[in-house]
């Protein structure tokens, strides 16, 4: 899986995935790997139209990076609650998950991407810092956008934006 993530952008199967579906399987998968996640799912901004959850893509590698970053906010939050909202627009599917852990010393954001870094803060933490590079690649594969805001001793809040399947279908046709 990891070696599908580079970036020629091929991928074996793509498919139409339900957002919402898979955000319920990752939280399932994380409570099973450790009781102590816990995980608050939003569904407040969820459209009345399902279809605008849909994102062209690869399930694995979806829930592999959406599972990453979910995990961090657990583990990085000394597993206090963490916070995923999902919503959509006519375009695109937002994923926002929010955690009030250690976050990222401001200086050291600019190297959160690079492969193997980990934060100087994290040293009581398991880790190897290729969790989210990974997730960043899944992302950009799928044309859609991870943001990045942290402070720390505050937390750190991770948003994902994904074109929905509709979208992707609309642009594809016009080229």
């Amino acid at each position: 899986m990891i070696a599908q993530t580079g970036f020629d952008g091929k991928i074996q199967k793509m498919d139409k995935v339900r957002m919402d579906q898979l955000l319920w399987d990752v939280i399932e998968t994380l409570r099973r790997i450790d009781s102590r996640n816990n995980i608050y799912l939003d569904i407040s901004m969820l459209p009345e139209n399902p279809k605008k959850l849909k994102v062209q893509g690869n399930e694995q590698l979806l829930h592999l990076a959406v599972t990453n970053i979910i995990q961090n906010g657990c583990k990085y939050s000394n597993f206090q609650q963490v916070k995923v909202s999902l919503g959509a627009t006519d375009n695109d599917v937002y994923i926002i998950i929010k955690d009030n852990g250690i976050g990222i010393p401001q200086e050291e954001m600019n190297k959160i991407y690079d492969p193997f870094f980990r934060a100087s803060n994290t040293h009581n933490y398991e880790g190897y810092g290729i969790g989210l590079p990974l997730a960043r690649n899944i992302v950009r594969m799928h044309h859609g956008e991870l943001i990045v805001s942290s402070y720390e001793n505050q937390g750190t809040t991770v948003q994902l934006r994904f074109p929905n399947f509709y979208s992707t279908m609309h642009e594809n046709n016009e080229v």
